[in-house]
């Protein structure tokens, strides 16, 4: 019986390792950033954010009533706060793109290559696209937090 549980592993193993060997010889182009289809696809997206933020509060929450202290949960809280803050701003982001007056935006053979900001608002736009000045600061708050977190235990 156990010989018969060695070999369906065995046969897991080999074929998981022979479909990483194939996608990697057969590279497809990934594209960062995607337009969602149709109002559909940018309202269930936008849900998402809120499900989210709503996540990351109740997250917040919990830790507030289970009074988490010590090494590494100040860290951790900061990366939740980033992380609330990031889907705000990437919320509004989405939303504002659909204001936008194509002409504001500047191209170069058929792709996005600059946008003119011309009040508060357009730079509000801005700030919005450049969400990795939240992102990069919260996961190197996870990290801190993870390395605290792994050598006191």
């Amino acid at each position: 019986m156990q010989a018969e549980g060695r070999r369906k592993q065995a046969l897991s193993g080999t074929l998981c390792a022979f479909f990483l060997f194939v996608a990697l010889l057969l590279p497809q182009a990934a594209w960062a950033v995607q337009q969602h289809g149709g109002a559909e696809g940018l309202v269930s997206h936008q849900i998402g954010h809120l499900l989210f933020i709503f996540g990351m509060f109740f997250l917040l929450y919990r830790l507030h009533i289970s009074v988490q202290s010590g090494p590494g949960w100040r860290e951790f809280k900061l990366f939740v706060w980033l992380i609330i803050c990031w889907n705000f701003l990437t919320f509004y982001g989405h939303w504002h793109r659909e204001f936008i007056d194509p002409a504001k935006l500047l191209t170069m053979n058929g792709k996005t290559t600059g946008f003119m900001i011309s009040g508060p608002m357009d730079l509000l736009f801005y700030f919005s696209r450049l969400d990795h000045l939240l992102l990069v600061p919260a996961f190197l708050f996870l990290l801190m937090a993870l390395t605290r977190w792994r050598k006191t235990a």
